[in-house]
């Protein structure tokens, strides 16, 4: 039986195989790929691609079934999300690593891998649930091959072809994920360096003034609230978010910031019930009730004035022009926002600015003139904006708000506010008067999809269709 019909290796093939051998190490080198494939004749690869080709949707399925019962893979996925987007990127990517022709294909096989590697570290997918995924897939495509016409030897030729290519791809993947991950962990950490280097007595007076505020609706809304009416709970108001989305970042692990927490819960939870239930009834324990919300807000407030007393003053992180966030935290800020919102099952939104016809601007001005816009157009969104959202400028003149805890029509109102409000103002130019500018607006809402780039890419693809109507306008995804 010829070589080209067991799957044994040629001399040359074999040869090939020798020569690359030194390359095994880097699975980035496009010559250990050209070696793995090199490894086996031409007719072997042909069946392994043809019985991947023929069964790549019944591999694909067996691999989301066991992830998705998996007890710790199944909470990142859903049903939903794996039928309609993930079952049909799986099955292109299964073909395509056994579909090669040329050195073409490896370059964008590569490339492949490098993609996949970065998504995986986005969504935060541990390498070691990708490692199990490779080995479901494996086992099914072995067995396969052992079921098919290629005998013994040619059978375990093909499978040990599979799993060198398989190997292959999850090196470069796991070089494109440490690389994204390491990456990921330095933006986390200056961004908590840049939270840290705020405003801290502006930031503290602020944050006061919201508690009290809440404190003061709730004791009026005992007096003058419907009977069906609700007191308004801690954790929705101005200081409550604030705390969630940016206060667990400026004072992660501080133990007070979990006092605050349990105080605020027991706010929420126990107190305002108690008050409402007393004062529907008549019943004499209300002031007991109130005095308790006192003591409680009075405590929120003192933990607050320690956390805040620990803060240094840094100043990094922001952008130098415009002086909101940077857009190198946008990984860190939206990954966490869409941790809460699967841990809570609430909403977020972004918001994608840009100033219209801002090149017009520029030639009329200069860039001076640009500059001074454009920072006026930073104070005007950051003003418009709650304390407890993100304000990025994206790029040039592009600027990303992140809006928690906010579902699409509430968010398509902000954005409809804001573009007003950006309207009303009154732009000047040093030596230039006056200037009337508008912004086109794209709103995307988080919709569960792990990869925080396709949100974005969704915001981007509203504004677009915003400019194409005319500009000066908001549209949603």
């Amino acid at each position: 039986m010829s070589s080209s019909s067991t799957g044994v290796p040629s001399s040359s093939a074999g040869a090939d195989a020798a020569n690359g051998q030194a390359c095994y190490l880097s699975a980035s080198n496009a010559q250990a790929w050209e070696a793995v494939y090199h490894s086996v004749d031409a007719y072997t690869r042909g069946q392994v691609a043809a019985v991947v080709a023929d069964s790549a949707a019944q591999f694909v399925d067996a691999f989301y079934s066991t992830l998705l019962a998996d007890a710790e893979a199944g909470p990142r996925l859903s049903h939903e999300i794996v039928s309609t987007r993930l079952h049909s990127g799986m099955t292109r990517w299964l073909k395509g690593l056994f579909c090669v022709r040329d050195q073409g294909d490896i370059a964008a096989l590569l490339a492949t891998q490098k993609k996949v590697g970065e998504v995986h570290a986005r969504v935060h997918i541990p390498i070691h649930l990708v490692m199990a995924g490779a080995r479901i897939l494996k086992n099914e495509i072995a067995l396969r091959l052992r079921a098919s016409d290629l005998d013994g030897t040619a059978a375990s030729v093909a499978t040990q072809y599979v799993c060198n290519l398989f190997d292959l791809a999850i090196e470069q993947m796991s070089r494109a994920f440490m690389r994204d991950t390491n990456r990921g962990a330095r933006n986390d950490e200056a961004y908590r360096l840049f939270a840290l280097g705020q405003n801290i007595s502006t930031e503290r007076e602020r944050q006061r003034a919201a508690l009290l505020e809440w404190s003061q609706a709730v004791l009026i809304g005992l007096h003058y609230r419907a009977p069906e009416q609700a007191l308004p709970r801690l954790a929705a108001s101005e200081f409550g978010l604030w705390l969630q989305h940016k206060g667990g970042v400026l004072f992660e692990s501080a133990p007070a910031l979990r006092q605050i927490t349990e105080a605020v819960a027991r706010l929420d939870e126990a107190v305002l019930p108690r008050m409402m239930q007393g004062d529907a009834d008549g019943q004499h324990s209300l002031p007991d009730q109130v005095r308790e919300l006192q003591e409680l807000v009075a405590r929120i407030k003192h933990l607050l004035n320690g956390l805040f007393d620990m803060v240094a003053e840094i100043e990094s992180g922001s952008d130098p022009l415009t002086n909101v966030l940077n857009r190198r935290f946008l990984p860190s800020v939206i990954g966490r926002e869409i941790s809460i919102s699967r841990r809570q099952h609430s909403d977020f939104s972004v918001l994608l600015l840009d100033i219209d016809y801002f090149k017009a601007i520029n030639d009329a001005h200069g860039h001076a003139g640009g500059d001074q816009v454009l920072r006026q157009f930073a104070e005007v969104v950051h003003q418009a904006c709650r304390s407890s959202d993100f304000v990025f400028r994206y790029g040039g003149e592009e600027f990303l708000v992140v809006l928690v805890d906010t579902g699409q029509e509430a968010a398509l109102a902000t954005a409809e506010k804001l573009g007003a409000e950006i309207r009303r103002h009154r732009f000047s130019i040093a030596e230039a008067g006056s200037l009337h500018v508008t912004a086109s607006i794209g709103v995307a809402t988080f919709d569960g999809h792990p990869d925080y780039a396709y949100l974005i890419d969704r915001a981007d693809k509203a504004l677009y269709l915003a400019k194409q109507a005319g500009r000066d306008r908001s549209v949603a995804a």
